[in-house]
């Protein structure tokens, strides 16, 4: 495995940087309303997308670059750098793009892909349901087969990003016959379908960045099922390894190290030895974490699927960043109480917020737990828990 970049990545790391210099500062000059973060949100990718620097390692005829998976990762470093804000349909690109690539048909291709890129369409994720969370293949919602429609009617829970999103993927059962993983169909569904009602699920944090779907009779059209019916189960294991794999998080997580010694200083305790030994432990955490991400990456460079690393470095992440955060509230000490609104608060209060969610992190995407089990059972083979 080489951990160099090649001339070719760092002369686009020295472009994208003098972009980002130039348009960032530009952007952010602009009017904002405060009622209006989603569109701001929009008009930034938009704004990436027309510049280039959407769908890098995307295939050209979906309106990608055919970029290397290494120009995704530096893209990822300097917008984190740059303080940049982040792509909104990250859904869009990091999951469902790549997976309707890989098993859409070429209708579905054509009018999902290029809006995607644009942020035309936002998207979220309907998998996990009341009861089918840990164990996805036992979900419930129903999909009946009435000419050119599938009708559907269940519930979703934990969608994040619901709130927003114009178009969502989720699984539905189509049959009750043979093992649960059977049966299940993967559907594109419009989020103003009649039907459909969503609820925000309002946070630990305050925020509502995901939601409830109830689902009624939602009319879906037979051409908007990706691969077969009854066989989507291989999609959803082909998306959730997109949703796991690759450096994802990392330079964020880099960021809160960094933050995390500014605190450490601003606290007085950047000598107590203790808190010396727990912040280098962390830095060793981080870099075996990253180059856990660069054997994915390297695995995406010669073509082939993402392998037990991505689960991995999916549980290790969310792990860590629980751990980043345990120290920086130990640091703030009696502050760690005080929000974001509070005069008093220190680093602005984003300490509070930013130790709720980190819990949050390890379920979205599989569980901790689950991870766990598939790791020892799949990668190193040990027997099933009973």
């Amino acid at each position: 495995m080489d951990l160099n970049y090649s001339a070719e990545d760092e002369r686009f790391r020295v472009e994208l940087r003098a972009w980002l210099k130039s348009h960032l500062e530009e952007f952010r000059a602009l009017p904002r309303e405060p009622t209006a973060a989603v569109q701001y949100s929009r008009d930034w990718q938009r704004k990436l997308y027309e510049a280039g620097y959407v769908g890098l390692a995307w295939p050209k005829e979906f309106g990608g670059h055919d970029a290397p998976p290494t120009q995704q990762v530096i893209f990822g470093e300097e917008c984190a750098k740059a303080g940049a804000p982040a792509l909104i349909n990250t859904i869009g690109l990091s999951i469902l793009g790549p997976a309707l690539i890989a098993n859409g048909s070429s209708e579905q291709k054509a009018r999902f892909l290029p809006r995607i890129l644009r942020a035309e369409d936002l998207w979220c994720q309907g998998f996990s349901e009341p009861g089918a969370g840990s164990d996805l293949a036992s979900l419930r919602t129903s999909a009946l087969i009435d000419g050119d429609d599938l009708v559907v009617t269940g519930q979703k829970v934990w969608t994040s990003l619901g709130p927003v999103a114009d178009w969502c993927f989720l699984l539905v059962r189509t049959s009750s016959d043979g093992p649960s993983q059977h049966g299940i169909t993967y559907v594109l569904m419009d989020m103003k379908s009649p039907g459909v009602e969503l609820v925000p699920i309002k946070q630990i944090t305050g925020k509502s960045h995901f939601s409830e779907l109830f689902l009624e009779s939602v009319r879906i059209p037979r051409a908007n099922v990706v691969g077969k019916i009854d066989e989507g189960w291989a999609v959803a294991k082909s998306t959730l390894g997109f949703e796991r794999s690759g450096l994802a998080g990392v330079v964020e997580l880099e960021r809160s190290l960094a933050r995390l010694g500014k605190a450490a200083k601003r606290s007085g305790r950047d000598s107590d030895p203790l808190v010396r030994q727990r912040i280098a432990q962390l830095h060793i955490e981080k870099d075996t974490l990253k180059y856990t991400g660069y054997r994915v990456l390297t695995k995406q460079i010669r073509g082939e699927a993402p392998g037990p690393e991505s689960g991995f470095g999916k549980l290790a992440a969310s792990e860590f960043r629980k751990r980043i955060m345990d120290l920086g509230m130990d640091l703030l000490g009696p502050h760690a109480v005080i929000g974001r609104k509070d005069p008093q608060a220190l680093d602005r209060g984003r300490w509070p917020g930013l130790y709720l969610d980190a819990r949050a992190y390890t379920i979205g995407g599989g569980t901790s737990e689950v991870l766990r089990n598939i790791i020892a059972e799949r990668s190193l083979g040990l027997p099933k828990s009973k």
